[in-house]
């Protein structure tokens, strides 16, 4: 009996994955691609999986195909390490030319494109059909963020969101208690006004240093119930009042209450001067950033906590997830066999190298205690860990990659008090409606 039921399910499976084959050959042939590639034999085939990153990247990504493949000998996983600034061309390349990867690493802003233009497999039927709930092993925000139109298109791998740096030594010279989760948008400027130094008419130590880097703003427009697009994702939403709102308190800290450099001020420190580097120099005691930082603000003997951004409404969240998901090449002969490892390597077993291997932070809950306990000189994440409903993924449309620069384009006269926020907005929105209108 159980052999027929395994037999019954990896029929449904094929089904399943021949269905989605199918409808990928669609979208393939409406953007002039060559047809889907079939289910294969989940245990016997050769695979390739293109991801980028450093030789540590590569070393990780191989163990952990390789600990599949241990129990599956007729398996074999070749890991391609592409060039970040090349890795979509050569990916898409690929994929045109009949050699699809069979697993693509994707980040959430490339995966509405991938999907739309048939590169990638809806793994929804696939999920279903294994019986997973994504949400019980990843924060349900970073599930969201590899969905378009409501189908999931990878499933969350590496985590990471954008958290809050303060230096600890700045707050207690300052009398001023430590952030903890929940801290208010009130509490954050009050703390920046407090830790701001000045010397005369110069400014010796800043209590925040901001920027225009979308990631950061996107948190900040978040934490003030404002998005980029509307909840279709067909609009833009640049020109709402909230929106508005949280651009003008954000910009102020620089502008109006002068506790963070301006964009001209960056431009005046120096070449590769920015954000990060004066919190690494120990000139400024708070900024948003991403886990990343971690190592190098060590390296420079920086005593610092992480929390949570501060909340600007009660009830939104604060904290815009990073990381990397896998795929399935929707134009690969080895679907089946690729389903199987990423599979495999979204459990927390096959994520546990990321962690060993000091590669970068797991989206598997369960390894979050063990990734804490390695980071260096007792640095606690307990306070992020305490509010995963603070953590959201941006949902966004194929053609994001161009909008974000237009975005940037639009919006440099505002963070440069050369153009208001209604205008910069408006003409933001106006471009942006544009390029959703052209698809």
């Amino acid at each position: 009996m159980e052999h027929e039921s395994r037999l019954r399910k990896a029929g449904r499976r094929a089904a399943a994955i021949a269905a989605i084959s199918m409808l990928a050959t669609g979208l393939a042939a409406c953007g002039g691609g060559g047809g889907a590639g079939g289910e294969g034999d989940p245990e016997n085939a050769a695979l390739v999986m293109t991801i980028w990153g450093s030789e540590n990247d590569t070393k990780t990504y191989q163990e952990r195909a390789d600990a599949y493949t241990a129990d599956h000998p007729g398996v074999t996983v070749k890991v391609r390490n592409i060039p970040v600034e090349n890795y979509d061309q050569q990916v898409d390349t690929m994929i045109a030319g009949g050699s699809s990867p069979d697993i693509i690493l994707v980040d959430g802003s490339k995966t509405p494109g991938l999907a739309s233009r048939g590169g990638i497999l809806d793994l929804s039927p696939l999920i279903d059909e294994d019986g997973l709930v994504l949400s019980d092993t990843v924060d349900p925000g970073r599930v969201s963020g590899y969905q378009v139109d409501g189908k999931q298109y990878a499933v969350p791998d590496r985590g990471g969101n954008i958290v809050f740096y303060y230096n600890k030594t700045m707050f207690q010279s300052a009398g001023v208690p430590e952030p903890k989760a929940g801290w208010t948008w009130d509490e954050m400027v009050d703390a920046a006004e407090k830790t701001t130094i000045r010397d005369g008419g110069t400014t010796t130590q800043w209590g925040v240093s901001i920027d225009n880097w979308p990631n950061a703003v996107q948190s900040v427009t978040a934490s003030f119930g404002a998005s980029m697009f509307n909840d279709a994702v067909d609009a833009a939403a640049v020109d709402s009042p909230e929106y508005r709102e949280a651009l003008t308190e954000y910009n102020g800290l620089a502008t109006d209450l002068k506790v963070s450099p301006t964009l001209q001020d960056y431009a005046d420190f120096g070449q590769n001067v920015n954000r990060d580097a004066l919190f690494a120099q120990g000139k400024t005691a708070m900024i948003w950033a991403g886990l990343w930082n971690i190592p190098e603000f060590v390296k420079q003997g920086i005593d610092f906590g992480i929390v949570p951004p501060p909340v600007a409404k009660q009830g939104e969240p604060t904290m815009m997830a990073f990381g990397t998901g896998l795929a399935v090449g929707a134009r690969s002969k080895n679907q089946a066999a690729a389903w199987e490892v990423v599979r495999y390597m979204f459990t927390p077993d096959g994520q546990r190298p990321i962690v060993t291997n000091g590669q970068d932070v797991p989206s598997a809950n369960e390894l979050i205690p063990e990734w804490e306990a390695g980071l260096p000189g007792g640095i606690s994440y307990a306070e992020v860990a305490s509010v995963p409903e603070q953590i959201f993924s941006t949902v966004n449309p194929p053609q994001i990659n161009e909008i974000l620069k237009q975005w940037e384009q639009d919006l440099y006269p505002f963070f440069t008090s050369t153009e208001s926020v209604d205008d910069a907005t408006s003409l933001a929105a106006q471009h942006i409606n544009g390029i959703l209108g052209d698809d």
